[in-house]
């Protein structure tokens, strides 16, 4: 019902399946077109994001997986870097689905009850995914990035690390000494939105991670992730998300134990 904008996990990874519909979500700078069948992991600390504006009925189950360490990848990773976040269950759908379902059964119901059943569940679905991923890893490498590509990745990680500052497109600009319109459409090109709008979206996201998991203000929140006034944050976050952030707090906060499904 309600986006979920560019955001990451610093202590756990995150599994979506696509249960219906169809939309794009992004993973780091990339876009994907993702369907029913489709799986999406998302690291820790990978930021990804809905595009709300883009799906039609779509309807995912999510996850969180914590405390995961395997081989000599960061923990809380389950797939390289250098593989593709979105890929299809093939002929595993119906059993990754009927697991999430399970799942999402068991802590809607009794979830004190059900923690160890939920634990081995969990183990089960990452077995099934590690074998799905396993089995692309097999396949052949990957195009070359583009200078486009280059250079949009460079726009995206200066925004990454000052969205919680003041800046301008100007600013972005001098400190990557690319023109503003060269800036502004490469990266729109690219990445789907303009370095502006993009930034928006990537302190929204933040706002909605910090009204789930802490009691921090709404003021507090609109000034640390860059917001000149609790007025213009309470603006956008209306108009991007559909509600307010007080309201949204409410709603999805970190004291409303029941889980929901994306």
């Amino acid at each position: 019902m309600h986006p979920r904008l560019l955001h990451k996990h610093a202590a756990f990874l995150e599994i979506l399946f696509v249960r219906n519909g169809k939309g794009v979500y992004s993973v780091n700078e990339e876009r994907y077109s993702v369907s029913k069948g489709d799986v999406i992991i998302n690291n820790a600390n990978t930021l990804h994001d809905e595009e709300p504006n883009n799906s039609n009925n779509l309807n995912m189950y999510g996850i969180t997986v914590s405390n995961l360490q395997i081989s000599s990848f960061p923990p809380n990773t389950l797939i390289p870097p250098d593989t593709s976040p979105v890929f299809s269950a093939e002929e595993y759908a119906d059993y990754i689905e009927s697991i999430m379902d399970m799942i999402y059964t068991m802590l809607a119901t009794e979830p004190e009850a059900h923690i160890k059943g939920c634990h081995y569940l969990t183990m089960a679905l990452l077995s099934q995914l590690q074998l799905l991923i396993d089995r692309r890893a097999k396949q052949t490498g990957q195009a070359p990035r583009s200078n486009q590509d280059i250079v949009s990745m460079k726009i995206k990680n200066y925004i990454d690390s000052h969205y919680d500052e003041h800046f301008t497109l100007e600013d972005i600009s001098r400190e990557l000494y690319i023109s503003p319109y060269y800036l502004s459409h490469i990266f729109k090109k690219t990445v789907g939105f303009s370095p502006m709008h993009y930034t928006i979206r990537r302190r929204l996201g933040e706002a909605q991670s910090l009204l789930i998991m802490t009691d921090k203000s709404i003021t507090e929140i609109a000034l640390s992730i860059g917001f000149g006034s609790q007025c213009q944050f309470y603006s956008m976050f209306k108009k991007y998300i559909g509600m307010s952030p007080g309201k949204y707090r409410e709603t999805y906060g970190h004291n409303n134990e029941k889980p929901s499904g994306k």
